[in-house]
């Protein structure tokens, strides 16, 4: 899903600025022996998790279809994907207004591929778009990307440039990482969102035009019309 060239979309992804939060109150503190199990743990979690990123990577640049990646991504995640894809399928332009800007994009993209019939996949197209060759998630793991960090039951990692500023979010299910898609995509179109932001536009006109930069000189209609279904549905 070619949704924005790399260059416009690391720019404006180093635009994202998320706080931290800080806790509060004190830490009950841990013995010398407890300190260091728990360090073992988050480090064999840690490669563990590099491991599976790697390997979703490697599946990725295979194409393979869709549901060879279900392992990988945590059960909110495919059924967000499916809601998207049902999202794109019915939902008129006045539902889809009111829907967050990451899933507009997603919408709106999934329309352009069925009205010019630019599918591979028969089924999973909705996560076939966002996390196939040229997906969002692809195009931001092809940006130079910091070291993975685990903290608990999450694990995430972000640009090199600001790798305290996480993009990509993982979550621990007991024995395995799995990618939070729901969690994730918010952080990646983030500093996409700005541009509308700055402009005073709509999430819709927004997507629009990223969409026409993006496709202009190879479709026609780029514009309101894909605010509906398609009538291929």
């Amino acid at each position: 899903m070619h949704l924005l060239k790399n260059t416009i979309f690391l720019a404006f992804l180093l635009s994202v600025s998320l706080g931290l939060a800080s806790c509060a109150g004190k830490a009950t503190p841990r013995s010398s022996e407890d300190e260091g199990s728990y360090k073992r743990v988050q480090q064999e979690k840690q490669l563990l998790l590099e491991n599976t990123f790697n390997k979703m990577e490697s599946l990725v640049a295979q194409g393979v279809s869709p549901e060879k990646l279900y392992p990988y991504i945590t059960d909110s995640s495919r059924f967000w994907m499916d809601t998207l894809e049902a999202l794109a399928k019915t939902a008129p332009k006045e539902i889809l207004e009111q829907r967050p800007f990451c899933e507009i994009l997603a919408v709106v993209t999934y329309r352009l591929y069925e009205r010019e019939r630019l599918w591979k996949v028969p089924e999973d197209r909705m996560l076939s778009l966002v996390t196939g060759s040229n997906g969002v998630i692809q195009r931001a793991v092809n940006l130079k990307l910091g070291p993975f960090e685990v903290k608990n039951d999450r694990g995430s990692v972000g640009l090199a440039t600001s790798s305290k500023v996480p993009i990509i979010l993982f979550t621990w299910d007991g024995s395995s990482w799995k990618l939070d898609l729901v969690a994730t995509m918010p952080l990646i179109t983030k500093g996409l969102e700005t541009i509308g932001v700055k402009k005073d536009w709509s999430n819709t006109k927004l997507v629009l035009y990223l969409l026409e930069k993006e496709y202009h000189y190879n479709y026609n209609n780029i514009d309101e019309s894909l605010l509906e279904p398609v009538s291929t549905f």
